[in-house]
């Protein structure tokens, strides 16, 4: 585990030239045993398209977020699913609209279902936790992705917790 940080960054770099030089399929965007060893920590080859996707595009998030955001990921996956992917997966359809507010924050039913779903693996390849949305609602709240993730992992599902966090109280 000590070393995942180190891996991670380099599998993000090479992920980035992959995807820079044309390469879009998320399978073959890095070597099989960097797949694997994302499959190890709980993480699909789709996430890490995903960010080296948004990161050429539009430089965020940027690779030390990338890490903390799967070091999360993979803590959650060890220790409370004991290494075993969920069956489930959640689909688009079933998370709450871009328009939906919670307490008059909009954006925030989804990007707390977003990053409850990526924390236990069940985010269907259609949507990433941490899009160009999410950058924009932490962004204006002044919050990071880790930071939110950290929040829902932390927060038992205590709503106002969640609340708390947004509102800097």
């Amino acid at each position: 585990m000590t070393n995942d940080p180190i891996r991670l960054e380099e599998i993000h770099r090479k992920a980035t030239l992959n995807y820079e030089g044309g390469c879009r399929e998320a399978a073959a965007l890095v070597p099989g045993e960097d797949i694997a060893f994302l499959a190890s920590l709980g993480v699909s080859a789709q996430v890490l398209l995903d960010y080296a996707e948004d990161f050429v595009r539009s430089g965020e998030p940027d690779c030390a977020t990338f890490v903390r955001v799967v070091e999360i990921r993979r803590d959650y996956f060890r220790s409370v699913q004991k290494g075993l992917p969920s069956p489930e997966v959640v689909p688009e359809s079933a998370l709450p609209l871009r328009k939906d507010e919670w307490e008059g924050i909009p954006w925030l039913p989804r990007i707390t279902r977003k990053a409850t779903c990526f924390l236990q693996g069940t985010l269907c390849n259609e949507v990433m936790y941490g899009c160009s949305g999410d950058r924009g609602f932490l962004q204006k709240h002044k919050l990071s992705l880790p930071g939110f993730l950290e929040t829902i992992r932390d927060s038992g599902r205590d709503s106002q917790k969640i609340l708390q966090y947004v509102r800097g109280a």
